[in-house]
This record gives C-alpha cells, structure tokens and sequence, in this order.
C-alpha cells in the first residue's frame, strides 16, 4: 500500500497530511486486466520494433505466479478459518480461562475470567464463545487455557 505524505489542502497550502490508497477495482491488477493490457500492448506497438518474446513470456509467467500465490493464499486463509471453528465448537462444555485485556480509558488493568464454555458464534473474522452465565462475548484469541468440564487440564491454548 503506497504512503503519500507532504500532501496540502487548498485552504491551507503549509498543512502536510498523508493518504493510504486502499486496494479496489481501478488500482489493482488482475488477470483479466492483465490480458486487456497485454492485448492493447500488442495491438499499439511499433511493428519496426515489436515487442520481445522473452519478455512476454516472462510477464506472462510472473502474472501466473502472482495468480496463484493469490489462490493459494486464499485456500490457506479459507483453512486457518476452518480449523478455528471447528476447534472452538469442539470446546462447548469445556473450562476455560479467557483474558479480559486491559483498558487504558477506564484504569481497568488486565484480567482474567474462568467459565464453561456455553455457545459459539461462528458469523464474524473469529469465532466468539459465551460463558455459561455471562452475557459478555469473548474471541476465540482471548482463551488461554482449556480444562475438561470435570475440571481436569487439558492443554495451555496458543492461537
């Protein structure tokens, strides 16, 4: 993502502010603006000095590349999802202890909370799971330890 900083207003030419582009349609390439670009390439060159082949082709290979590292990336992340909803519906039952982080605008330091796991909301980025007689939600991140609902230690949790 491209930082513009030293950018002005009108109303105050000396005032330097910054922009974040975000990725949308009009700055990001994809393979189908890729081959209309590639096509209009080729359609305007010089026929006294076409285009070299070699360099087509490696254009064409490092697009199929970024292609695919894109999918693959997705798959992963498609996965990583997953395994996270699984996991926290397999813990409904179970003990757990969840960090309360702390908050800077109230004093309240960092804490911790223990509770049996009553239900899972799967709907948003992570899984968030209630404690039986807690109206609070918890993610899935804020879970530290899980214990057997007979109140055995299972496994410390590092998500």
């Amino acid at each position: 993502m491209a930082e513009v900083s030293g950018v002005s207003g009108a109303s105050n030419p000396y005032k330097t502010g910054s922009y974040s582009a975000e990725s949308n349609d009009k700055n990001t390439l994809t393979i189908s603006s890729y081959f209309k670009l590639l096509a209009s390439q080729l359609a305007n060159q010089d026929y006294t000095n076409p285009m070299d082949n070699s360099e087509m082709l490696a254009q064409m290979s490092q697009m199929a590349m970024v292609q695919s590292l894109t999918s693959m990336t997705e798959a992963v992340d498609s996965q990583i999802a997953f395994a996270q909803q699984s996991y926290s519906v397999g813990m409904i039952g179970k003990e757990v202890t969840v960090v309360i982080e702390a908050n800077e605008s109230t004093g309240q330091a960092a804490t911790t909370k223990t509770g049996i796991i009553d239900s899972v909301q799967l709907t948003g980025d992570e899984p968030i799971v209630r404690l039986r007689g807690d109206t609070t939600d918890y993610k899935l991140s804020q879970i530290t330890s899980v214990k057997n609902g007979n109140g055995n230690q299972t496994t410390p949790v590092n998500i």
